[in-house]
């Protein structure tokens, strides 16, 4: 488990990030593994990028609250389906 993290931990992936072009969604637990300062680093770098903060979560979120994740999955994808309408 440790080695198949190592990756991770070694090198940064800021360029990777700052190349998505796609509509992103970012799902962040109130107590998850992820700094604060890096989900800023995150949104301020790709600022067209959509943040959602579970409340009483921790880095299982998926787990703890499955119901939230679905239903914001499902109105992100709705709205861009919406958007895509439009053009």
């Amino acid at each position: 488990m440790v080695r198949s993290l190592a990756e991770n931990a070694r090198g940064s992936f800021w360029s990777e990030w700052e190349r998505v072009t796609c509509p992103t969604l970012l799902v962040l637990a109130q107590s998850g593994f992820l700094p604060e300062q890096e989900a800023d680093d995150m949104l301020r770098r790709r600022p067209d990028t959509l943040a959602l903060c579970v409340p009483g979560t921790g880095h299982d979120l998926h787990l703890e609250q499955p119901g939230i994740l679905h239903t914001a999955l499902l109105d992100f994808l709705e709205a861009l389906e919406a958007l895509e309408a439009l053009e």
